[in-house]
């Protein structure tokens, strides 16, 4: 009896070892199971990550591809070319020239400038002065630049200066030059441009007129002088030759005491150069949105 008890209690205790074996196997199993799901779950989820990251790395790049294709596509936009044209020379030039093609009427290339009533300053000193700083600033801009002259021993005759515009294709040429009157009362600027007497400047008179108004209007009211106003002319050589837009301005009176110090001042003539870039800039920006 004592026998069948122990020997039932040994299968009672295998048994249950067996069953606890199995439980065991089974939670494993399980475990490893699950723990297989949820790598399969971040794997899935890296994957449309990375799916995702490679989409936005395609859209990005298509964006550029596509930005680079709309810069090659657009058409460049040319470079502003604006002629510095300073007035007058060291030395006279007495030489003679047709004040307008085909024109049987001859005029003389440079007859001199004026000087200062009181600091006796040359003109032609004040008007490049004023052109290398009015140079400088425009190129700041971005503009090309491009001077008739840089020595004031350089005398060029009106038609000369006028070719230089017309071969650069310039979108303006404006000449620098200071004004002189028997009366010394006369004070502020003034702005030149061409009449349209013929094919030359019919073809750019309403643009010249534009860039003078612009460009006067901005001067006076920066440096905060008189303004005389806009004149056309039909007498200057330099006007009737040129094919392109061209202006003149007067930038104040050396026969007037006050203004001829202030234009023989170098703090003058930067309020002067900058009035004229300001001018020059609104101006072309806004002739060429028309």
């Amino acid at each position: 009896m004592k026998k069948k008890l122990g020997f039932a209690a040994g299968l009672i205790v295998v048994i249950l070892i067996s069953i606890f074996a199995f439980q065991l196997h089974s939670s494993a199993i399980k475990s490893k199971k699950e723990a297989a799901a949820v790598e399969k779950k971040v794997d899935t989820k890296q994957t449309k990550v990375s799916t995702n990251n490679k989409t936005n790395v395609n859209k990005n790049d298509e964006k550029a591809k596509n930005a680079t294709s709309d810069v090659n596509n657009t058409p460049s936009v040319k470079q502003k070319v604006i002629v510095v044209d300073p007035g007058h020379a060291n030395k006279s030039n007495l030489e003679k020239e047709p004040i307008s093609p085909g024109s049987a009427e001859m005029k003389i290339k440079d007859g001199g400038g004026a000087e200062g009533v009181v600091t006796k300053t040359p003109e032609y000193s004040v008007n490049m002065k004023v052109s290398m700083k009015l140079k400088a600033l425009l190129e700041k801009e971005g503009y090309i630049v491009k001077m008739t002259k840089t020595e004031d021993s350089q005398s060029l005759g009106n038609v000369e200066r006028a070719e230089i515009g017309n071969k650069e294709n310039a979108d303006l040429v404006i000449r620098i030059h200071a004004d002189s009157s028997d009366s010394s009362s006369a004070n502020g600027a003034s702005m030149l441009v061409p009449e349209p007497i013929n094919e030359n400047t019919k073809s750019i008179n309403e643009k010249s007129m534009y860039y003078g108004k612009t460009v006067l209007n901005t001067l006076v009211s920066e440096v905060g002088m008189n303004n005389r106003g806009v004149v056309q002319r039909n007498d200057m050589t330099g006007f009737n030759w040129s094919k392109v837009p061209v202006i003149l301005i007067e930038m104040g009176f050396l026969s007037n005491p006050q203004e001829d110090q202030l234009l023989c001042s170098d703090d003058y003539e930067n309020k002067l150069a900058q009035g004229l870039a300001h001018g020059i800039d609104a101006a072309v920006k806004a002739s060429s949105k028309k």
